[in-house]
């Protein structure tokens, strides 16, 4: 009886010491994000990500959420490179030399689907730039496109190139500044947390942005007018990344985890998460009786001439870097079409 007990109090604490050591193994990344936790696309997006990953390591690989980002959006690479955190996300823009060659991606008309354009931009990314030390630092998880950006405005639809002229638009990027000034109008250059200030203040009279994001920043009733133009007004390219040690440091099996979920399986997760809250978005607007109408041909015609200028101040800047940028964005637009027709 006494060996019985024994015996059964020492396999008691066998079986503590492993349970506390397999709890000790557990892999804790820590996770900053620059936008809040319950915002759409962390919820859409990024959320969704970290659970895929945590669900299939079974428990081996959790991720901390930071309550507070540990750097500004600009600064996040540099931050996770240096160890600050271990995950975050960023976009190429806030880097435009470092990231030129993505550049392409923040031009009009390039697709209506965020999934869509999010693999097409990842294959594109494989077939070219992977191995052109870009992420130096860093474990590059795998990046994605918002989605068509459209005109909201306070006053009016924008129907015609002379419809700019003369009005303040808050722009976000190179390519909503460029089209703005280029019909008379003025850009006006405010963070986009300010957007419901300026536009209600009449400081701006309109903005650029995608569906989503007229309703997570509360515009709904203030951009009464949108201005829809197939494949969008612009895009972005956005990119979520780890810091190299820690992901070198990872065991075999923990790293086959995050590469199943890395690369175009990434772009497929975040490229739809954009796509559900865009049409959200628009749906909302139409709720509310926003006045939605899509771009006349006269307008598209212009854009698509601004397109053909942007393109070849693309080119130039990827031949800087040694790159063929019209071989580049031919494949990057075969990838979109082949992807849109699977989809029909």
């Amino acid at each position: 009886m006494i060996m019985k007990r024994l015996i059964a109090t020492v396999s008691a604490g066998i079986t503590a010491a492993a349970l506390s050591t397999g709890a000790a193994m557990a892999t804790e990344l820590t996770y900053s994000s620059w936008i809040p936790w319950t915002h759409p696309v962390n919820l859409n997006v990024y959320i969704p990500w970290i659970e895929a990953v945590e669900k299939a390591s079974n428990g081996k690989i959790t991720f901390k959420r930071l309550p507070k980002a540990i750097a500004s959006p600009q600064g996040s690479l540099d931050a996770v490179r240096t160890g600050q955190a271990d995950v975050s996300f960023s976009v190429h823009g806030y880097a435009r030399k470092q990231f030129a060659p993505y550049l392409f991606a923040e031009l009009p008309l390039l697709g209506d689907s965020a999934e869509i354009t999010s693999i097409a931009l990842q294959r594109t990314h494989d077939k070219y730039l992977a191995d052109k030390g870009l992420y130096k630092g860093l474990y590059l998880v795998g990046m994605m496109m918002h989605g068509p950006g459209q005109v909201h405005h306070t006053k009016k639809v924008i129907a015609t190139p002379a419809d700019m002229e003369g009005q303040k638009m808050r722009t976000g990027g190179v390519i909503p500044k460029a089209i703005t000034e280029a019909w008379g109008g003025v850009s006006i250059s405010q963070p986009s947390s300010k957007s419901y200030e300026i536009l209600s203040s009449g400081i701006a009279d309109g903005i650029m942005f995608p569906y989503e994001s007229v309703t997570s920043f509360n515009l709904t009733d203030v951009t009464k007018y949108s201005t829809n133009v197939p494949g969008g007004w612009y895009s972005s390219s956005h990119f979520l990344f780890m810091n190299k040690k820690t992901y070198d440091n990872l065991p075999a099996d923990e790293k086959a985890i995050i590469d199943q979920f890395s690369g175009e399986a990434f772009a497929k997760i975040a490229g739809h998460g954009w796509d559900v809250i865009n049409a959200k978005g628009l749906e909302d607007l139409k709720a509310n009786g926003n006045t939605i109408e899509d771009a006349s041909p006269e307008l598209i015609e212009a854009i698509s001439g601004l397109r053909d200028q942007f393109l070849e101040d693309y080119y130039a800047a990827a031949a800087a870097e040694g790159l063929d940028g019209k071989e580049i964005y031919a494949y990057f637009q075969e990838q979109v079409k082949a992807l849109e027709a699977e989809a029909k």
